[in-house]
């Protein structure tokens, strides 16, 4: 990142209205401008909208029946040309009298035209069906649809008015991708990250996933974690028909979109009966173990002149995964050299082996009145289910704060040894001698450190910590002509839900009594040499009386732990579109305006957290109750029976290494398994036979929110042709977004939860619009756009949440002052459309950014913050605990008193950044070669960002510079073949408190392969592999040499066969 250029006083003039993110004081004032502009203009328009004169509408499809979309439908006598929707539907309004012609061109097929005569009032449906054309060998696409499957795309997007990318389903299957946010890497300026190996995120252009909008046929998806970005992970590839990634909006789009949006586009009724069946396998290296996934397809349309149109398609995927992971953190310590060295606080050593099931259910009915009217009812249904049994060990507590832990000089071994150290220096002040080895080598420092051992699992039948997410859209729109005038409505209501429900952990530590040496000599992997007796640490469990530790045993239970979350979002969106043509003819222009409302409703939170320990042993329970009886105070840790418990957890030990297919440096070795604790207890709310519940946690409550918002928003735009070759939209929109969120003041030394906070908001934003195309020949197009969109804070920034620790003297909070970041767009792209399939482009863009999301800790006086810290008597009067009270009072007092420093964080609004992009692709078939090679082909593209940041100020967080897509395929009547590269370089992924702090997600490489095999006409096989380069999924601290984490999948392949019977 470099200082920004002067590129503010650019937008200065450009912006059409104030930058600043305006808070309203008076709600009514603005419901009834918007009011009185909607009255006015349907007064300025009724005349329009009752003016007689006929309507063409028709449908365009391939030879197969398939709705072909962005067909160019065109009358050249009166300069008048539409394009064809995403099912090959147009409409051509308020044509007069008189006799024309009708063409209708695609890219790759024959131009076929119609000689017509338009009557008065008399309205005409004409469908057409285009053949392929027969150059450059494209007859061959009849049975392979892969190039096919281009075209479609190439004509959306040469079409549009927008800048966007198409990709179209048969294009999607073109690419071994899983998911669908593995295809969307494919596009130009879109990187993702992974999950488990699979995408996960979306970022468009050089911003964090936040940044950019998710939707299913035009409605936004809402995120269920603590900031907006949307995990697409739930999604499969076959379960659209398309995606357009948009890149500059019009104003008929929501004004969520500083990097892009990507529009999820269902299947919709074909023009004949389809029903297409495939089912296969899968294969996961690292786990060794089969998947296997289905998919069914149909569609037909039904009644009297095939009004009712059925669309409806089932998947199934279920896959076994695994993954090997390192991760830490690294700090500056001053070691007994004095020199200062950058070294890590721990090392977590992480196996993971988990099962998959991603399923989808979908369903389109349309029922078309007449060739002026239609309704369509649109159902979604998604489900990812992961089970995920994860081990972990833990070299910990081996950083700066932790000296006493470091390799002991003679004489001061052992963990009971007091020390006294005041300044830090490695001195026992009340003897004056080094107590740690000053000989210990910082490369391969030795420690005593706290070990740990983590076992996770759930309450569920496949006894794994398992992740739901669900994705449901119930979708009602219509289209309908009236006269010269499109009107189209759409109400929907999307849910979004994330669950860990009832997830069990095993927590067992071992604190300085075993010497661990470590190597640092290379800090991207960075290794445990030995000290962990790995095999053998069970050896002596088996039937332990106690959960104490000694010389023989040195591992103890530290935690039992159960917990349950919950998130999810739901949105109930309404909105309705006018589209009139107000003139005809070479300068024609048509004026377009709607309204929309958005309300959201949000929750995260973690319902219940609750620790366990064995019961009483049975023995000993007599003696306990008669201690009790008496009215003593026995000890329960001196009464509980341990060695069921101990000899169950060395009986019942695995080796989740030996599960996973790799050599790695980072066995967890062995383990209780996850089988075993997730049967441990049945129970989260009370006593069971063989455990107790110790306590309830109150901490994890303090961090829970909830939310609503509401937007309402209009638009105007006009499209405005100058010529046969110059169009422009000119238009603005108006959002107007009002906030409530509530959080908890927690405070940690109290351990109450005291009522909630609630905080409102609301906010005014305008965003103009102007985008030009210039297509000087067919196969030329030239864009411009000047756009301005937004961001809004993150759900977890805007809740009123407050956490205090009055003893370690922190604070962390919300925001609810916090501001919508905004953005300034500039955009210019060039188009060459070569032969039938070719692709030459090259654009430019511009972002400034202003107001974006920064994570700031300062020092602050108590008296800054006393308001926000519930005082003790406060805190009695709201019924706390009086014991928990006296220890929080002791400290409470003390931070008052000296009205010390609290170190805060809290979530802030940034300056001003800028990104500078390049894009460039090119596609295109390679027939001029000589034979055999003419039946290559080529797939690229590549984007460059150029982040500007001004001085002083923070980086500005998920900006890849670089990424790259190769891909080559060999296509013959009967057979295809592709191989697949993408690169992406780092970028910054946490910003931390200075910059050895920060944290970024690596570069990667990705190689990988599918085959189709065309058997028939309707019958194929196929088979992909993905990530042959094994490629892990790194992020590194400060530089490309610190390891953060790193995190290993393997390779993975998938195959089966697929069906068209109609």
């Amino acid at each position: 990142m470099c200082n920004t250029p002067k590129f503010d006083k650019l937008f200065s003039w450009l912006t059409f209205a104030d930058n600043k993110t305006n808070k309203l004081k008076n709600k009514s004032g603005f419901q009834t401008i918007m009011k009185k502009l909607a009255i006015n203009l349907i007064l300025f328009l009724l005349p329009v909208l009752t003016f007689g004169q006929s309507t063409i509408t028709g449908r365009i499809v391939d030879e197969n029946k398939l709705g072909l979309p962005g067909a160019s439908v065109k009358i050249a006598e009166l300069s008048k040309t539409t394009i064809s929707d995403q099912n090959g539907n147009y409409n051509l309004l308020g044509l007069p009298e008189g006799t024309y012609t009708l063409s209708i061109s695609y890219i790759g097929y024959n131009t076929i035209s119609k000689v017509l005569k338009t009557v008065k009032n008399i309205d005409q449906k004409i469908d057409v069906v285009l053949y392929l054309s027969k150059e450059n060998g494209l007859e061959t696409v009849v049975v392979s649809g892969n190039r096919a499957s281009a075209l479609k795309a190439l004509n959306q997007q040469k079409n549009s008015d927008r800048i966007v990318n198409v990709i179209s389903s048969d294009q999607i299957g073109r690419f071994p991708d899983p998911n669908i946010g593995d295809a969307l890497k494919r596009i130009p300026g879109v990187h993702v990250q992974l999950d488990q190996g699979e995408a996960s995120l979306v970022s468009i252009r050089g911003t964090d996933p936040s940044k950019s909008t998710i939707s299913i046929n035009g409605s936004n998806i809402a995120g269920t974690g603590e900031n907006r970005a949307v995990g697409i992970s739930a999604i499969p590839a076959d379960m659209v028909q398309s995606v357009e990634v948009t890149k500059a909006i019009t104003p008929d789009m929501d004004g969520d979109a500083i990097g892009g949006v990507v529009n999820l586009i269902t299947r919709k009724a074909p023009y004949g009966r389809l029903l297409s069946v495939t089912a296969g396998g899968g294969y996961s290296n690292i786990v060794q173990k089969e998947g296997y996934n289905g998919n069914i397809v149909f569609g037909d349309r039904f009644l009297k002149d095939k009004k009712l149109g059925i669309m409806a398609s089932v998947s199934y995927y279920k896959q076994f995964l695994g993954s090997d992971d390192h991760q830490t953190t690294w700090e500056d310590v001053k070691w007994v050299d004095k020199q200062t060295y950058f070294m890590p606080r721990f090392l977590n050593m992480v196996q993971n082996n988990l099962e998959r099931i991603r399923q989808s259910y979908t369903i389109g009915v349309d029922y078309k009145f007449n060739a002026k009217n239609t309704i369509t009812l649109t159902g979604i249904y998604n489900k990812y289910n992961d089970w995920r049994k994860i081990s972990t060990l833990k070299v910990d507590d081996i950083g700066a704060e932790y000296p006493k832990n470091w390799q002991r000089a003679a004489g001061w071994e052992g963990v009971g040894r007091k020390i006294t150290d005041a300044n830090n220096d490695y001195i026992d002040d009340p003897s004056g001698q080094y107590y740690v080895n000053v000989k210990n080598d910082p490369k391969n420092p030795v420690y005593q450190p706290e070990l740990e051992r983590h076992i996770e699992g759930g309450l569920n039948n496949r006894n794994g910590s398992q992740i739901i997410q669900k994705i449901m859209n119930l979708g009602l729109e219509g289209e309908h002509l009236l006269g010269r005038t499109k009107l189209t409505w759409k109400g929907s209501y999307l849910r979004n839900v994330t669950d860990r429900p009832d997830v069990i952990e095993l927590e067992l530590e071992s604190e300085n009594e075993k010497s661990v040496t470590m190597d640092y000599n290379n800090s991207k992997f960075i290794k445990a040499n030995n000290g962990f007796e790995v095999e053998n640490i069970f050896k002596n469990l088996a039937g332990k009386p106690s959960n104490r530790t000694d010389s023989a045993d040195t591992w103890y239970m530290d935690n039992f732990t159960g917990t349950d979350k919950r998130a999810r979002t739901r949105q109930y969106l309404a909105q309705a579109d006018l589209s009139v043509p107000l003139i005809s003819g070479k300068y024609s222009n048509t004026l377009k305006f709607g309204a929309k409302y958005r309300g959201l409703d949000l929750v995260n939170e973690t319902t219940r957290r609750v620790r366990w320990t064995p019961q009483i042993d049975p023995a000993l329970r007599a003696q306990y109750q008669a201690e009790l009886a008496a009215g003593k105070k026995p000890k329960l840790a001196d009464y509980i029976g341990w060695t069921p418990f101990w000899s169950g957890f060395a009986n019942n030990s695995v080796n989740m290494s030996s599960t996973l297919n790799i050599n790695s440096d980072y066995n967890v070795g062995n383990a209780g398994s996850s089988e075993w604790i997730s049967n441990l207890n049945k129970s989260y709310y009370g006593d069971t036979e063989d455990f107790m519940l110790n306590r309830v946690y109150q901490d994890v409550l303090g961090n829970n929110y909830s939310g609503d918002e509401s937007i309402s928003s209009g638009y105007v735009m006009s499209t405005q042709n100058l010529g046969e070759k110059l169009s422009v939209i000119i238009g603005g929109r108006v959002e107007y977004s009002t906030v409530k969120y509530e959080g908890y003041n927690y405070n940690v030394r109290a351990d109450f939860i005291p009522a909630k906070q609630v905080t409102k908001s609301d906010f005014l934003n305008f965003m103009p619009a102007l985008l030009m195309k210039y297509t000087p020949t067919k196969d030329q197009v030239f864009r411009f756009a000047y756009t301005k969109t937004i961001s809004r804070p993150d759900y977890k920034d805007i809740s009123p949440y407050i956490n205090v620790n009055v003893k370690d003297k922190l604070i962390k909070q919300g925001n609810p002052e916090i501001q919508p970041t905004l953005s300034n767009n500039l955009d210019l792209l060039g188009e060459l459309y070569t032969g039938n399939t070719g692709l030459i482009s090259a654009g430019v863009y511009l972002k400034n950014i202003t107001n974006y999301r920064i994570l700031s800790r300062d020092l602050v006086p108590f008296s800054q913050v006393e308001s926000a810290v519930e005082s003790p008597e406060s805190l009695l009067a709201q019924g706390a605990n009086p014991t928990t009270v006296a220890s929080y009072k002791t400290d409470y007092d003390k931070l008052k008193a000296s009205n010390g420093l609290l170190e805060r964080t809290m979530p802030g609004n940034g300056g001003t950044a800028n990104i500078l992009g390049m894009e460039f692709a090119f596609q295109r078939s390679l027939n001029f070669l000589p034979k055999p090679f003419n039946h290559l082909s080529i797939y690229s593209n590549y984007t460059h960002n150029f982040i500007f940041v001004k001085e002083g100020q923070p980086k500005l967080p998920g900006t890849a510079k670089d990424i790259l897509n190769l891909s080559l395929a060999y296509e013959v009547k009967r057979f295809n073949v592709r191989l697949s590269y993408n690169n992406t370089s780092d970028f910054i992924t946490i910003l931390g408190v200075n910059n050895k702090g920060d944290v970024y997600y690596d570069k990667a490489n990705y190689l990988d392969a599918n085959i189709n095999f065309f058997i028939t006409p309707k019958l194929s096989l196929y088979g992909s592999a993905n990530n042959l380069l094994n490629q892990d999924q790194r992020r590194y601290q400060y530089e490309q040499e610190y390891t953060y984490s790193s995190l290993t999948t393997g390779a993975t392949a998938s195959f089966g066969i697929k069906y068209n019977v109609y």
